[in-house]
């Protein structure tokens, strides 16, 4: 059994006008006798007309905003110990 494992998987062609649209995510799964974890992230679409396909990737704004957050947050933190720091050699 393989414990832990990273791939691109696509789902199932759709139909919608004159294009058939294929989704593509970024799967992690990680395995334990008894459990294990999956988890899925959209990375592109596949679009296809008349046998060309265009990929579009799809940016994860959630995921851009939460790193964000996480940055700020960290930045935040060094600069209040840094204030205190400063404060206690005074």
């Amino acid at each position: 059994m393989q414990w832990f494992s990273i791939r691109r998987q696509r789902g199932a062609p759709r139909i919608t006008g004159f294009y058939t649209i294929t989704g593509e995510s970024l799967v992690v799964e990680v395995r334990w006798p008894g459990g294990g974890l999956v988890w899925n992230t959209p990375i592109a679409i596949h679009a296809r007309r008349r046998g060309h396909t265009t990929r579009q990737p799809v940016v994860d704004m959630t995921r851009l905003a939460q790193v964000a957050l996480t940055l700020l947050t960290i930045a935040t933190i060094a600069q209040i110990g840094r204030k205190q720091r400063e404060g206690s050699h005074a």
